[in-house]
């Protein structure tokens, strides 16, 4: 499984930050279930196994994280109603150190949306910031989903997550496509959340997309396999119909947050629809 490509000048590396499952019925939507359980293991609950992939992006200068992880901070509870497993080293800091990056050497922390299983790892288990010294990046509609989620949306957000952030002043919010830095591109996009992003990484010619929620995983590549925790699916179609011909046309490199086999690949079409394939280091640039 390959784990780093470089995009021109950045380098990017998938790390790990353990793995936990959801209902696979919610998964996959309206697609049947004798469709999807053909594609993944399906547990005993009926819950499938997901893997929470953050990205490290390194241009020699800024070391940036892209969505930072489930974290830790979870009673017994929770552990076991969503498998939440760290076991075998598998956290953000550690993935980070493999990776040759100290959590204080972390310039920016972007984060497309801000769901538990996406930015939980932001806070270590004392609740205080992981990356004290960096930037951190949300959409502001996000922000204030986290912060005051309606019924609707309260399962999804822990305000604790982000209220150390905003308490030290690290956490800015922003509206519209917003550009951290030179060659990378926070492009809010809805449908899966109100403010869901997609993060396009661009250098020497070459393109890499973080697809967060909108693409989870290798098996929902295809623009049916939308899931039924999105909030607005008539828009998650619109994006992927918009985004995921792109990105097979223009031969991007793909991350995914969710997939626990393969992080990174390339979105294929065929005459009716799209799939995924493992990316080769060489296919980059």
């Amino acid at each position: 499984m390959n784990r780093e490509i470089q995009i021109g000048r950045f380098r990017i590396v998938a790390l790990e930050d353990g793995c936990f499952a959801l209902d696979g019925g919610a998964m996959f939507g309206v697609v049947p279930r004798p469709l999807w359980e053909k594609l993944t293991p399906v547990n005993d609950d009926h819950t499938v196994p997901l893997s929470t992939t953050p990205f490290l992006v390194d241009d020699g200068k800024n070391k940036i994280v892209i969505e930072p992880g489930i974290g830790q901070r979870w009673s017994e509870k929770e552990r076991v109603r969503y498998h939440i497993d760290h076991s075998e080293g598998r956290t953000l800091v550690e993935s980070l150190r493999e990776a040759g990056v100290q959590p204080e050497e972390v310039t920016h922390c972007l984060m497309t949306h801000c769901h538990w299983d996406h930015i939980g790892a932001v806070c270590g288990n004392d609740g205080l910031p992981v990356f004290r010294e960096a930037e951190h990046w949300a959409p502001q509609v996000e922000i204030d989903c986290a912060l005051n989620p309606d019924h609707l949306r309260r399962a999804s957000y822990r305000a604790d997550d982000i209220a150390p952030l905003l308490a030290e002043d690290l956490l800015q919010g922003f509206q519209g496509e917003f550009s951290p830095l030179e060659g990378i591109r926070m492009i809010p996009v809805g449908g899966h959340s109100d403010g869901v992003c997609l993060v396009l990484i661009e250098d020497g010619g070459a393109t890499a997309c973080f697809w967060a929620d909108i693409v989870p995983t290798a098996n929902h590549v295809a623009l049916p396999f939308i899931m039924a925790y999105d909030m607005n699916a008539a828009r998650s179609w619109e994006v992927r119909s918009q985004w995921i011909p792109r990105a097979a046309e223009e031969e991007w490199a793909c991350l995914l947050y969710h997939d626990p086999v393969s992080p990174m690949g390339k979105f294929v079409s065929s005459e009716r629809s799209f799939s995924f394939l493992p990316l080769d280091p060489s296919d980059c640039g």
